[in-house]
This record gives C-alpha cells, sequence and structure tokens, in this order.
C-alpha cells in the first residue's frame, strides 16, 4: 500500500496560534524600517517591536481572502484596509537595552530588494531592561499566544509606567478591561492580574487599568495602573494583562501554495507566494498595495515533515510568483518564476541584470489568480544555496512586454484564444537542469526582443512559447528557441533524455506552427483552433514538432520521458481522445495520457481517465513515468475552478479509487493521484488526498509539483478555510487557524518496492562475519512493501515486518534473504540477500583474582594465535597468551584475540589489589620552653589489622598510636609506619626535624681560647634578642647564627628566643672572661 510520508502545513511563518513553534519575534536586520527591532505576527496581522513603543497593523482578511479566489465576475480592488495602533511607553528609557531568549531553530532569510539578508534570528521572547527606572519589560510566547508584563523592581514606582495609544478609533473601558478599537480589530486587555513572589508563592495584588479623565476625546489616549490596597515595595511586582484579538474580518496569515521539489536526501522544498507588508509608519487607518506586497516564500521541510528547516523569502516591492522549483546536482534550489518588481534581487555577473519592466507604464495586467503585476513581467531564475542564506546566482529574463504569465483572459488584450483554462494556468512553466547543472526553461513571451529567437514571432497581440538554457551559474545564455505561429502558443513543461534530447510541451491556437511533415499531427486539427503539441529539440534546434489534440480543445500539460526514451504527455481534452487497445481507461473521460516513439510520429499507446463526463475534471500538477515504465499523475478540482469562472464543471466527483486508497471519498474538490501499471495497462492504485469538507477547495495557484523516479510525490497545497487538510501526527504545523489559505505541502509514497536490510552486531552495522554463538539483528530498510519474509537457507524464519533477530550457534555459511511483496508495483516482488559466515572460536581466559599491593599474577588466555593485552602498564609483555601482571592499583585487563579463522574477540580480566589500608600519618612536634619536644602522633591509615611505627632512632612500637613520645636529642628523624591486612604490608615515611629547648646554656667565656667563647644553643632558624641588665638591647638577629658573645663585658644578659613557629623562651645569660 502506498505510503502517506508527511503532510503538513506552512500556515505564514509568524503565526501566534497555529503550530507547535511559538510565537517568533524576529529581528530586524534592514529587512524592515530602521525603528523597529522585531516583528512577531498576531491574529489579523503584525506587531512591531519599537525602541519604546509596540505598534499593531492589522490588515482586512476579507479582502485578502477575495483576492485569491473570486466569484467569477466578482470586482477586486487592489487596496487592502489596513489599521495601525501605537502603544508608546510615555516617558520611557528609549535607549533601554533589550535582550532575547529562546532562539527559534529556524532559518530566515529575506532576500529582497537591493539589501538581502540570511540567516535572520527569531527569538520566543524579548526583555526590555529598564523600561522604566527599575522596570522591565517582559514580551513572550505563552503556547501559541502572545504576553507581556511589567516587572517592577522592590523600590520602583509602578506609576510611572504610561501607556500612550495613537492611531485608535476608540479606546474605552469595558467591564474592568481595557478596549482598544480600530476599524478592522479590537484588542481587549484584561483587568491586570498582578502579584508579588514570596516564598516561591505568587501573592496577588489588586490592580485595575487607570485611564485619562477625558474618555471621549478621539486623540490619544494615555493609560495606566492603580492599586488600590498598595503592595510590599520591597518585592519585585509583576503587572501582567492579558492580550484578546478579536477580529472582525478574518485572520491574516495569507501564503499560497504553488509549486513543490525534492532533493536527493528526501527533503521537500514548498514554493508560493506571501502578503508581506512593509512597516506603515503611519498611524490609524490606511490602505495597502496587495501587488506591492507579494513576495516569493520558499520553504524547506525534512524529509518527514517534522522540521521547518528554513524559511526565504524572495522579491522586490511589486509581485512575484513562482512556477517551477528543481534542486540541481549541487544540493542547491533553482526557481523559476515572474516578476513585476525592477528591485527584484539579481546577482552580479547574472545574464539579465537590468531589466525593462515598467515600459510602457500602461502593461498592467491581473493573472487569473488576482496577482497585479503592474509593471508587466519578466522572467525570473535564481538559485539558493542548501541552506537557504545564499542567493548564489538570480538573473533577470525578459523583454519589453508581458513575459513568463500566459493569458489570463480569452480575448482581447493578454488573451489567448482559449476558451478552456484552469485557474492558475497561466502561471504555468517548468525549470529543469541537466547534468551539468545547466538551467532549462520552458515559458511564454509577449516581447518581440525575448532574447535570440529561433523562430520569429508573428500575428498580433499574440505571444509565443518559448525555450532557454543558462550556465549553472545563471551568467550566459547558451542558446534560446521561440516556437510560435500566428496564433498564440505557450510552453508548459521539458524534459531531457539521456542521450541529450529536449523534449517541449504546451498549447497552441497556431495553425503554423512548422510541425514535422511526417508528425503524428502535422496540421492543427481542433475546430476552434486550440491543441497541444510536443517538440524535440537536438543541438538547439527543433528537429521534430507535433500537434496532439482533437477536433475540439486540448492542451498539453506536462511531459516525461520513459526509460526506451518515449516521451509521455498528461493532458486535457473536450474531444474524443483517441484510446488504442489493451489500455486501461475510463470512457467518456478529458484527461489523457498519450505516449509517443522518439520522431513523434507514432503512438505507442494513449488513453483516457477521469470520471466519464466529456470534460475535464482536474487541473493536472505532476506527471512522472518510473524506471520500471509505470505512469504517476497528480492534480485538483473542484469550486476554485468553478467559482473563478475558469472551468466551471471543474470536480473530482466520479474519478476512480482503488480498494488501497488512502482517501476513497471526496467532497468534489479535492486532489486526486493515481498510479497506471507500464503501458497503461492497468490502475494500480488511485486515491483522493485531501480535506473532507469542501470549504473553500483543495487547490494550488499555478506552478508545478513533482514526483521523484521512486513514485514518491512533493506536492504544494493552498488550503483554505480552517484545519480541513488531513496532517501527520510528527508535522511541523498541525493546524490552520486562518480564514484564508495557507501553503500545505505533502509527501506521498504512491509506488516504490526495495527489499533490503541492514545487519547488526548490538549497535556495530554492516556485520557478515562472526565467531560461535554469533547474535544478529536483521533491520528490515525495505520500502514499498507489503509483506516480507526472512528466509535463512532457504527456510522462513520470520515475517515480522520491521526486523528479526537469529543466533547462529554452529559454525559455516548461511543465506539470509528478504523478500518484499507489493502487488501494486511493476516489480511485484524484491529481493536481496546476504553471506553471513560464522567461524568456531573457543576463546578462554582466566577469572578474576586478588593479590597483594605490589604482589604479581599470571594471566591466562588461550584459544587465539594473536594477542593483545592493554594497559600495557603492570604486564610482562602485551603479545602473549599468559603475561604477569604486577597492577599498582585494581586493573582490569582487556585482550583482543584473533584465531586462525581471523575470529576476533575481546575479554577481559580484574586483577584487584587491596591497597584500602595504605598507611596514612602526621607527626606534629611541639616546642616547650626548657623542655624535650613533644611528639603528637594521627594515625589516619583504615582497615589495617596491625601496626608498627620504627621511629627512626631504633625504638620500635607495635600500637596504633604512639603515646607521649619524645627524642632525648634535636636533628632529623625518618619514621615509618607499616600496616598489615589479611597478610598483606605496606609502609609509609615522614621525616620530622626535632629542635628540643631544653638545653640551652647559661654561661659562656669569651676568651677566645676556643671553648665556650660564643651563645650556642645548638638550634637553626631561630630569632634571638639579647638585653643588659639594665634593659637594654644590645643584640638581634633573626636567624641566630649561634655567633654572639665577642667583645662583650661580664655581667648577667637576659634573652628572647623566638622559633619559627613563634614559641618564646626567656633566659638569662652570664658572660665571664
Amino acid at each position: 500500500m502506498p505510503r502517506f510520508y508527511s503532510l503538513f502545513l506552512f500556515i505564514c511563518l509568524f503565526t501566534t496560534s497555529l503550530r507547535a513553534e511559538p510565537v517568533a519575534f524576529v529581528q530586524n536586520r534592514g529587512q524592515w524600517a530602521d525603528e523597529v527591532r522585531f516583528r512577531a505576527e498576531i491574529p489579523g496581522g503584525y506587531l512591531y517591536l519599537k525602541a519604546n513603543a509596540l505598534h499593531y497593523v492589522f490588515y482586512d482578511g476579507a479582502i485578502l481572502s477575495s483576492h485569491h479566489t473570486p466569484t467569477a465576475g466578482q470586482p477586486m480592488s487592489d487596496q487592502i484596509p489596513g489599521h495601525a495602533v501605537e502603544v508608546r511607553f510615555e516617558g520611557a528609557n528609549a535607549a533601554s537595552q533589550i535582550e532575547t531568549s529562546h532562539p527559534s531553530p529556524t532559518i530566515r532569510n529575506y532576500l529582497t530588494g537591493k539589501h538581502p539578508v540570511g540567516n535572520v534570528s527569531a527569538f520566543s521572547e524579548v526583555l526590555y531592561h529598564d523600561l522604566y527606572p527599575g522596570i522591565d519589560l517582559r514580551l513572550y510566547a505563552y503556547y501559541q499566544t502572545l504576553k507581556y508584563e511589567f516587572i517592577v523592581h522592590p523600590g520602583a514606582d509602578p506609576a510611572a509606567i504610561r501607556l500612550a495609544y495613537s492611531g485608535a478609533s476608540r479606546v474605552r473601558m469595558d467591564n474592568e478591561q481595557l478596549v482598544v478599537e480600530t476599524s478592522l480589530q479590537s484588542i481587549t486587555e484584561s483587568r491586570p492580574y498582578s502579584y508579588v513572589s514570596q516564598n516561591g508563592r505568587a501573592i496577588e495584588v489588586a490592580a485595575h487599568w487607570q485611564l485619562d479623565t477625558d474618555q471621549n476625546t478621539t486623540t490619544v489616549r494615555k493609560a495606566g495602573f492603580r492599586f488600590p490596597n498598595g503592595y510590599d515595595k520591597t518585592q519585585t511586582l509583576t503587572i501582567d494583562p492579558e492580550l484578546v484579538f478579536s477580529s472582525y474580518s478574518g485572520s491574516y496569515s495569507d501564503n499560497w501554495g504553488m509549486t513543490a521539489t525534492y532533493d536527493t536526501d528526501g527533503n521537500l522544498y514548498s514554493g508560493g507566494i506571501v502578503f508581506g507588508p512593509d512597516f506603515p509608519a503611519i498611524t490609524g487607518a490606511f490602505q495597502a498595495k496587495f501587488s506591492g506586497e507579494v513576495d516569493v516564500a520558499v520553504l524547506k521541510f525534512s524529509p518527514d515533515g517534522s522540521k521547518l528547516l528554513y524559511a526565504t523569502f524572495l522579491g522586490g516591492k511589486q509581485a512575484e510568483v513562482p512556477h517551477s522549483l528543481i534542486v540541481n546536482n549541487r544540493g542547491d534550489l533553482v526557481i523559476m518564476g515572474s516578476t513585476s518588481s525592477t528591485d527584484f534581487p539579481v546577482t552580479a555577473g547574472a545574464y539579465q541584470t537590468k531589466t525593462q519592466l515598467g515600459t510602457p507604464a500602461s502593461y498592467s495586467f491581473a493573472t487569473t489568480t488576482s496577482i497585479e503585476f503592474n509593471n508587466g513581467s519578466d522572467l525570473f531564475i535564481s538559485i539558493l544555496s542548501p541552506d537557504g542564506k545564499q542567493l548564489k546566482a538570480s538573473t533577470f529574463v525578459g523583454g519589453a512586454s508581458k513575459d513568463g504569465v500566459g493569458a489570463s483572459l480569452t480575448t482581447g488584450i493578454h488573451g489567448d484564444g482559449i476558451s478552456f483554462r484552469n485557474y492558475g494556468d497561466d502561471l504555468r512553466g517548468e525549470v529543469i537542469v541537466g547534468p551539468d547543472d545547466d538551467v532549462y526553461v520552458a515559458s511564454v513571451t509577449e516581447s518581440t526582443d525575448f532574447l535570440a529567437a529561433a523562430l520569429p514571432i508573428t500575428g498580433s497581440n499574440q505571444a509565443d512559447a518559448v525555450v532557454f538554457r543558462l550556465s549553472s551559474d545563471l551568467s550566459q545564455l547558451r542558446w534560446s528557441s521561440r516556437m510560435g505561429g500566428s496564433g498564440y502558443d505557450k510552453a508548459h513543461s521539458l524534459k531531457l533524455t539521456a542521450s541529450g534530447s529536449l523534449y517541449v510541451c504546451g498549447v497552441t491556437t497556431s495553425l503554423d506552427l512548422p510541425a514535422s511533415t511526417d508528425a503524428l499531427k502535422s496540421k492543427l486539427e481542433s475546430t476552434i483552433h486550440v491543441d497541444g503539441f510536443v517538440a524535440r529539440f537536438d543541438n538547439q534546434k527543433i528537429a521534430r514538432m507535433t500537434y496532439l489534440g482533437t477536433e475540439a480543445e486540448d492542451i498539453a500539460y506536462l511531459l516525461d520521458i520513459d526509460p526506451d526514451g518515449n516521451p509521455y504527455v498528461f493532458g486535457s481534452t473536450r474531444g474524443k481522445y483517441p484510446v488504442t487497445t489493451g489500455t486501461y481507461q475510463n470512457a467518456g473521460s478529458s484527461q489523457f495520457i498519450h505516449a509517443l516513439d522518439p520522431n513523434l510520429a507514432k503512438t505507442i499507446f494513449s488513453t483516457v481517465i477521469g470520471s466519464g463526463r466529456s470534460t475535464p475534471d482536474i487541473a493536472p500538477t505532476a506527471f512522472l513515468v518510473n524506471e520500471c515504465g509505470n505512469i504517476y499523475l497528480s492534480g485538483w478540482g473542484g469550486v476554485v475552478n468553478v467559482r473563478t469562472g475558469f472551468n466551471t464543471s471543474s470536480n473530482t466527483t466520479g474519478l476512480p479509487v482503488t480498494k488501497e486508497a488512502y482517501k476513497k471519498t471526496t467532497n468534489g474538490s479535492n486532489f486526486w493521484v493515481a498510479l497506471l501499471e507500464r503501458g497503461a495497462k492497468s490502475l494500480l492504485y488511485a486515491t483522493f488526498v485531501g480535506s473532507d469538507a469542501i470549504g473553500r477547495g483543495d487547490h494550488v495557484d499555478g506552478g508545478t509539483s513533482r514526483f521523484n523516479k521512486q513514485g514518491v510525490i512533493f506536492h504544494a497545497v493552498c488550503a483554505c478555510g480552517g484545519t480541513n487538510f488531513p496532517a501527520t501526527a510528527q508535522a511541523w504545523s498541525k493546524t490552520n487557524n486562518s480564514t484564508n489559505c495557507n501553503n500545505l505541502a505533502f509527501k506521498f509514497d504512491v509506488d516504490r518496492l526495495r527489499a533490503g536490510f541492514d545487519t547488526y552486531r548490538g549497535t556495530e552495522k554492516g556485520v557478515i562475519t562472526g565467531c560461535t554463538p554469533l547474535t544478529l539483528t536483521f533491520q528490515n530498510t525495505s520500502s514499498g512493501g507489503k509483506q516480507y519474509q526472512w528466509l535463512i537457507d532457504g527456510q522462513v524464519v520470520s515475517t515480522d515486518t520491521a526486523k528479526t533477530s537469529y543466533v547462529f550457534t554452529k559454525a559455516g555459511q548461511y543465506l539470509v534473504k528478504i523478500r518484499a511483496y507489493n502487488p501494486l508495483t511493476c516489480q511485484r516482488v524484491d529481493s536481496v540477500q546476504q553471506l553471513i559466515t560464522v567461524n568456531p572460536a573457543n576463546f578462554q581466559i582466566s577469572p578474576d583474582t586478588t593479590i597483594c599491593p605490589d604482589a604479581s599474577a599470571l594471566l591466562r588466555a588461550s584459544g587465539a594465535t594473536k594477542y593483545a593485552w592493554s594497559p600495557a602498564d603492570g604486564l610482562s609483555s602485551t603479545t602473549i597468551a599468559n603475561p604477569m601482571a604486577s597492577p599498582k592499583q585494581t586493573t582490569t585487563y582487556t585482550v583482543d584475540m584473533t584465531n586462525e579463522f581471523g575470529c576476533v574477540t575481546r575479554k577481559s580480566v580484574t586483577v584487584s589489589t587491596d591497597a584500602s589500608f595504605r598507611p596514612d600519618f602526621t607527626v606534629q612536634v611541639g616546642e616547650d620552653c626548657n623542655q624535650a619536644a613533644q611528639l603528637t602522633f594521627v594515625n589516619n591509615t583504615k582497615n589495617a589489622d596491625r601496626y608498627v611505627w620504627q621511629l627512626g632512632n631504633g625504638d620500635t612500637v607495635r600500637t596504633p598510636i604512639p603515646e607521649n613520645y619524645q627524642y632525648n636529642q634535636s636533628g632529623q628523624y625518618t619514621i615509618t609506619l607499616t600496616a598489615s591486612r589479611n597478610g598483606c604490608s605496606l609502609s609509609a615515611t615522614r621525616t620530622i626535624s626535632v629542635e628540643n629547648l631544653n638545653n640551652i646554656p647559661n654561661v659562656i667565656t669569651p676568651n677566645n681560647d676556643g671553648k665556650n667563647d660564643v651563645f650556642n644553643i645548638g638550634l637553626s632558624g631561630m630569632k634571638m634578642v639579647i638585653y643588659n641588665r639594665w634593659g637594654r638591647r644590645v643584640f638581634d638577629a633573626s636567624p641566630y647564627q649561634n655567633d654572639w658573645g665577642a667583645n662583650v663585658e661580664n655581667g648577667v644578659y637576659y634573652y628572647l628566643l623566638t622559633t619559627p613557629t613563634g614559641t618564646q623562651c626567656k633566659g638569662w645569660l652570664q658572660v665571664l672572661q
């Protein structure tokens, strides 16, 4: 059964309540007026954040809606009513610091006008620091709504907050709510909820709005807050009004879907237009021009539709519309469309950097979709980098008249004489790329000076089909050709063959196209002169051409090439289109598929499909012939065509669907996707896609979508009138809160059958060889299957869909196969197999062991021919089976073993060594005057069961702590503590210095006999001060060198000795000579 990969809405990038991503405050980096700091979308319009004001702008959604799908004959105005209200923070700090947080993951690019900017940041919270002294303003996303609050810090005065409203129709109080009225919207601010936080709890503070007393004036109103019961000003006060937008005329989030494509990673690109107004500097009611506010919006979604990878806006000051998208071989997105903007962004070195748009000034027209091209139109081709940030190349292609847009009228100026058309048909055309990324375009022109004409235009006020090729960087025109006669001619689609031929199809009213004389139809057969055509270009020139059609109107919309190089055409007819024998058909239907030979001289087959009502049901949107020859097609039909007065019989009711259809019923205004067997022999699959309720009708506004060669369709949709179109659970956006239309994109896999699986050993991918016992998980990577079988040596072991596991217990070779079944595909069944080799292995390793610290253990491994042990520290060898291990600490040794079969395994053994009783002690040496130093031992050792102290002077103590120990002599001593546990011993040593203060002499005889001549205390590092008997200091030295006494008078002296640790000893000394 076909898989519905993803279906997701894009409802203008900044919508407040439509999706999981919260309100986005988009930073202004030059895309808007300088005074704007940030912009966010709100229901009905936008909110602009300025330095000291909030600027609300609303637009009339009902008028926007009428521009999209008007009733036939309904008059439309290019003027969109708007209303702007500014809330200025009176007396506020215009230079307050603005802080942002919670950045949006979506990349936004504004490649518009002369100053494009890329990678524009957006945030869900903006904080104005000290907007008033001690008062912050915080604006933030709360779920999908917009909130703001004032944060009044302790000591600040909330009376400083003054809100001055300008531009409002009226400001009034209603049941304690502040109501700001405009001509389009009302903004209701509820009674402010205010509170202080105490101990983590919000304590409400009574608060009310306070308006100026003159509430009847129509000039600026001012509002503030009052607190009748006061509040604790030592606490932080939060003032939190709630904004409610009440739309009178419908929410504004207008983004129309037109074209879609894909890349090799399965990402989906959707192109459309967005109403993107500039910032209005005025307040109050105003008029915006619809035509001057339309830009191209390009959206890139992840393969599953869960992420919007980027959103890029492209355009100038007038309207532009995308017709076709394609991703080139470098991953760049190529966009082809039409523009009326003279300032559309083009790149230096582009083929055409200047345009003749606007001359003559009267050359203005509207499309079937009501988009006004006030300056006429040129084609544009633009190339975006894979991240959408860089406009890698962009060029105009056009002449002095209308280019790129087909006729929207049946007669008269800009008319084509074609009475049948679909809504959006004038916005068709296609861009493709060649193997060298050169760009090929099929379109239409009314300019006599359009590029280099291979065929001249003839007739008056008519158009010609055009085909041209540009270099991959859009700097050179390789060639161009004009296909036209005396009537109206327009190219819709083109494709390259493997041999380099280029096929083009379209519509013509010309009797004199240069059709080949032996073509399938060398003349236009329609009695009202409207047929399709197909042409083949070889070496830049038309080599073959044929008309395609019946006695009535026929249009060739889309074209593809089958694996044999035959062109297939998908189109619409109002005649009796021929049906060849053996093809599936819905008799009396008006959508045709026609396969021709490469020379366009013979029919391979042709058939019609549809409701059988003898009128076109749908507007074709995508077409593919895949590598198996299966045929894929899609289109839309229904009320949009009917209400706009174009194809008034358009309806999807009665179109065939198959038993496995994703959606079997239609409201008459849905998309239809179908798959036909090779040669159109049978209808393999058909389904509706879209809304259940009719609403405004599912459709696109012109443009093309695409299938990839695997049968996956990537489609843009213009979804209207609420959330009717279904969305998948992981979609980036699941709802549409707009009352108008928005760009939806879906990805639908119709026919893909590819068997495949990956092998895993645990998380290791790609394992096909291993050792017994080998456990492998086989992960199903197939696509398109409905049932699966897993076989090992021809025996079915599982029918699990996602994965299966198997344990190979015996050595040998095993053939593992998966079969994928899907009767809907051209293959029906696909299988793939892998050979799994299981080698014998008997690897062994010795058990974990425990040794004493600093001891050794023999490690034993077996069963391998090569060994690699790690870590190497403590091992006698790392490459033998049985190394000796002498670890310093508990260590797990790992050995990688390889046997003679190349089978590799890794095993480990842990050698534990118990060092928990490692000795740890400290010794503190006391200093007491006139006595030996007292030692204090601290034993920090844990878990030992025996202790031995060796004190460095021959003494041994066998207690945990030596008590009251003294050294009789000063000096250095090395103390060793040996701790034992379970027969293991460890030692630790400390060296201490002992200075006894009990051996200081009190008599010296300085008579120069070398004996007792100086006051030698036998200590070092001391400070010595000596006084005579009258208290006079006669000596002061630090450190004392044991040298005082020479040339000193007899008598009694007093000394003050200070040790390095601050201990002081006093004494006397007698000098005798």
